[in-house]
């Protein structure tokens, strides 16, 4: 076995001898790689510990501001959210496509993946616990979902979905999907606030609205409210859906006058960091410290070698 004083002196040579372009882009190249495994490291160390001391708060009665919550998933009332790759149910999605090409370097022909589409869910959905409900905003968390799968394929959209990413793949196009699906178990953290909901009850405004909605769809119109099968709403008629509209809207008041106050989870107005994660507290925790752990034992050869390059030259 070779001695470090041998390498390490050839090592030393190496850099001494070498080009002054080939020597500053590494030298450089190395201190910016262990700056920025040692800033991740410390970002991913700094979450756990967050993590860790925070106290889980219950929805029903957790302060306005900065909270720790846990749940389960669920989907708003309206239309679902599903996935743009797959067509999957769930609360939130985010995918890429990307196409192989041939590229040629040097003389030599090798093979890029690039990026063609590519897309994050935005959309609202529920963390439910034994107490409440809160609406979460998903724009700018970091999301640890319960579902990671990659397939190729050879088209651009793909023909077929694997349940998860499959050991044997090929295809000149290559798919990446994340779910976080209905009913998984939510740890989320971030900024809660609650807000009333009797602020914007108007019922002729949102009977107007209603009514336009129904006159849009004249077949569903039609079928529900033509009495007499003529093919148009009459005088009469038209008080009957009138009648049905308003009927509608107070049962809609009459809920939000039971329920006045709707919880939001959202981004922290500051820097603070906000985690959406279906893995468990500990679990997440655990995960975060062997991230940071993992920086910090990469960015210390790497930086060394950055400092004993600029030491070898005699710039330190």
């Amino acid at each position: 076995m070779t001695p470090p004083s041998v390498w390490l002196g050839e090592l030393a040579q190496a850099l001494a001898a070498a080009d002054p372009g080939d020597f500053w882009f590494w030298t450089v190249a190395s201190l910016v790689a262990a700056v920025a495994s040692f800033a991740a490291a410390f970002h991913a160390l700094h979450r756990a510990r967050l993590i860790e001391n925070m106290a889980t708060s219950r929805v029903r009665s957790a302060a306005q501001g900065y909270v720790e919550l846990e749940g389960f998933a669920r989907l708003l009332p309206g239309p679902e959210i599903r996935s743009p790759l797959s067509g999957a149910r769930c609360c939130w999605w985010r995918y890429r496509i990307e196409r192989r090409e041939t590229v040629w370097r040097n003389g030599r022909r090798s093979s890029d993946w690039r990026t063609i589409e590519s897309g994050t869910s935005d959309e609202l959905f529920v963390l439910a616990d034994a107490t409440g409900a809160c609406v979460v905003d998903p724009d700018g968390a970091s999301v640890h979902p319960s579902l990671k799968r990659q397939w190729r394929g050879t088209h651009r959209r793909p023909q077929r979905i694997p349940d998860q990413t499959p050991w044997l793949q090929w295809g000149d196009y290559r798919y990446s999907e994340q779910l976080l699906q209905v009913g998984d178990p939510l740890y989320a953290l971030g900024w809660f606030r609650t807000q009333s909901a009797h602020l914007e009850i108007d019922e002729a405004a949102d009977l107007a609205a209603l009514l336009r909605e129904w006159k849009a769809d004249q077949q569903a119109l039609l079928a529900r409210f033509d009495a007499n099968r003529d093919g148009q709403i009459d005088l009469r008629e038209w008080e009957a859906v009138r009648r049905s509209a308003l009927e509608q809207v107070r049962s809609a008041h009459v809920e939000r006058t039971l329920d006045p106050d709707i919880h939001v989870l959202c981004r922290p107005p500051d820097r603070r960091s906000y985690l959406l994660s279906t893995l468990s507290q500990h679990a997440l925790a655990r995960s975060l410290r062997l991230r940071g752990a993992l920086g910090l034992i990469a960015a210390l050869p790497v930086g060394s070698f950055g400092l004993f390059a600029l030491t070898v030259r005699g710039l330190l």
